[in-house]
């Protein structure tokens, strides 16, 4: 198969882990897949509810354990990192800022259109991050 190339990533195996959420895509299986040479991809829904104050905070439960998957991700494997972030989610700004901070290589967005993704950071800033962001989504053609 050939390499799928998105901006400076090569990606060896042209396979992107599905970002299956609370708690089943973390880090072990993200590294694994990009050691294999595809896309190891962490999903950030409900990514803190094994946390203590997850009841009472999830917001910062999702953001600390979110850092922290990246982290031990980026720890196994040289390979490529991706993050699913659901836009329908009310602390979507948030886990994009944790993800990009914590040096994901993509994030997948889904669930809504990404509209407020440009005005999350001014342009100077956005010529700087290096994380690649994919939309993903589907469009529905019906007939009357």
């Amino acid at each position: 198969m050939p390499e799928l190339h998105i901006g400076d990533l090569n990606i060896m195996r042209p396979i992107i882990q599905g970002g299956m959420g609370v708690g089943v895509s973390l880090s072990g299986l993200a590294a694994a897949v990009a050691n294999e040479g595809g896309v190891g991809v962490i999903s950030s829904a409900g990514v803190g509810m094994l946390e203590a104050d997850f009841e009472k905070n999830f917001k910062e439960a999702n953001r600390r354990v979110l850092q922290r998957e990246i982290k031990r991700a980026k720890e196994k494997t040289d390979g490529i990192i991706g993050v699913n972030i659901l836009v329908a989610i009310s602390d979507f700004v948030d886990l994009l800022k944790t993800a990009v901070t914590a040096g994901a290589d993509m994030l997948f967005l889904g669930a809504g259109l990404p509209l407020k993704v440009p005005a999350i950071w001014p342009p100077d800033v956005w010529k700087k991050i290096k994380t690649k962001i994919v939309p993903i989504g589907r469009i529905v053609f019906s007939q009357i």
